[in-house]
């Protein structure tokens, strides 16, 4: 794959935001895409800034909140300000705009990932980038 997001080039990169189980994509209006990958195959949960057809979500002021099967809230999406909320997924907050990506307390601007699984992967306690794809997620076809 080889996209932008932010700032941030990524060439030849399999997912180039990996929050947690969940691929996030940027396309070129600077729209977010989310991709749950924790299962055995892919589940679409965000697309283009909305809701994706039949993902379990709850409207809020500023965006949407995002639901299991259970109905548990997992994580909101701000489509404003392009912000994605951890609610009981652990992480930390991500901002991707059209010039930086934001993690936590982390700015990402200007960088080049190539040839990598992962170019940039989030989990509870750590960013890194130019990772290796864990084990264990869905296969992410785009």
């Amino acid at each position: 794959m080889n996209l932008r997001m932010g700032s941030n080039i990524f060439r030849d990169v399999q997912i180039p935001l990996l929050w947690g189980q969940r691929a996030v994509v940027q396309d070129e209006e600077g729209r977010l895409s989310v991709i749950d990958l924790s299962s055995r195959e892919a589940k679409l949960e965000v697309l283009s800034d909305e809701p994706a057809e039949g993902a379990a979500y709850s409207p809020r002021d500023d965006g949407f909140v995002v639901l299991d099967d259970r109905g548990r809230e997992l994580y909101s999406y701000n489509p404003r300000d392009n912000v994605l909320s951890s609610i009981s997924l652990g992480l930390p907050e991500c901002q991707v705009t059209k010039s930086v990506m934001r993690i936590g307390g982390n700015t990402f601007s200007g960088n080049r990932v190539v040839g990598s699984a992962v170019g940039i992967a989030v989990t509870e306690t750590s960013v890194s980038i130019g990772a290796p794809l864990p084990p264990g997620l869905a296969k992410l076809a785009l």
